[in-house]
């Protein structure tokens, strides 16, 4: 697999570096509008799942912020050859990002029609407890492969920092609510969180950004930017 060299310090962000962002970002608007419009055939493409526009904006103004921590390091679309674009950012990107799109779809071919909540994960039939251990050892197995190109590229550090830290918060914050809320783990939650990581220019990292991205998109979209705590009360 093709590994960039990446350093340790950042670099400044260059002309190609706000191309990509602006390509990247207008991918990211139009994925968020298709499962709106299209897929949700809702009459206002701005709304999600939840009444009002505070969705959109949000994914709109996010959105800057995961770009330059994650696809700004493998998504550049100015640099290469029309080939390598349609290689990278168009096989390796487009083609996963729009089928995560259809996440609705491919979760009732497969099975997939359970949330991550205590009460979905404790009632599992034996064909979703199937799908959701590949899928994570899919997951572990992604992680794996990234953590190690994460110590050849002299950021194993900050990258296992954030990555451990945020799910480390998490569960402490569900600690100190303790029994008055429990916690549900969208799927939105879990594409915005891990897309950030696959930044490593090669195959499988970019379709895997490019897949999680999609699920986030797909999961704010459809349902909405739900809050991981709700009350106990109203399980």
């Amino acid at each position: 697999m093709e590994l960039s060299t990446q350093s340790r310090n950042s670099q400044a962000v260059s002309r190609g570096d706000w191309l990509a962002f602006g390509v990247w970002w207008i991918l990211l608007i139009f994925g968020y509008f298709y499962v709106a419009g299209v897929l949700c055939q809702r009459d206002n493409p701005f709304r999600s799942g939840n009444p009002g526009f505070r969705d959109f904006v949000l994914v709109a103004l996010v959105g800057p912020l995961l770009f330059f921590a994650g696809p700004r390091h493998n998504w550049k679309p100015a640099r290469f050859s029309v080939r390598d674009i349609f290689r990278w950012n168009g096989l390796c990107y487009l083609l996963p990002f729009f089928l995560a799109l259809h996440w609705e779809y491919l979760g009732d071919a497969i099975g997939a029609q359970f949330s991550l909540k205590p009460a979905d994960l404790h009632s599992l039939d034996s064909r979703a407890t199937t799908v959701l251990a590949v899928a994570v050892c899919i997951v572990i197995t992604l992680l794996t492969f990234h953590l190690v190109w994460a110590h050849r590229a002299a950021i194993l550090y900050p990258y296992i920092t954030f990555l451990c830290g945020i799910p480390c918060l998490i569960w402490a914050i569900t600690i100190v609510l303790g029994d008055s809320h429990y916690l549900h783990v969208h799927h939105y939650c879990l594409g915005a969180f891990l897309f950030p990581f696959f930044r490593f220019r090669n195959f499988l990292s970019l379709v895997a950004q490019a897949t999680f991205l999609g699920l986030a998109v797909e999961g704010i979209s459809r349902w909405g930017m739900d809050p991981m705590w709700y009350s106990a009360v109203a399980r």
